[in-house]
C-alpha cells in the first residue's frame, strides 16, 4: 500500500514539474536566437520599451525590458573576406 502512494506522489510531482516548464516556455516573450536577429518590445501605446539583438559577430545587445508586444527583424550579415 505504501509503495503505490509513493508512486502516485512521484507522478504528481513529475506532472507538476512538466507543467511549470511548459508554462515558463509559453509565458516568456521571444528573443533573438541567431546572428543578425533583433527584437523591439513595445508598451500598450506603441512606444519602444526594450531591445534585444545578436549582432553579426555573435555579441548579445540589450536595453530596456521585454513585453508581449514585439516586432523582430534580421540584419544583413556579410561574410568576412
Amino acid at each position: 500500500m505504501k509503495t503505490s502512494t509513493l508512486r502516485h506522489g512521484k507522478r504528481i510531482a513529475l506532472a507538476f514539474a512538466a507543467a511549470c516548464v511548459i508554462g515558463a516556455a509559453i509565458a516568456a516573450p521571444p528573443g533573438p536566437t541567431s546572428n543578425g536577429e533583433f527584437y523591439y518590445y513595445f508598451d500598450a501605446t506603441g512606444k519602444a520599451i526594450g531591445y534585444r539583438a545578436i549582432k553579426c559577430d555573435g555579441t548579445f545587445v540589450s536595453w530596456g525590458k521585454t513585453s508581449t508586444r514585439w516586432s523582430n527583424g534580421y540584419a544583413l550579415c556579410l561574410p568576412d573576406i
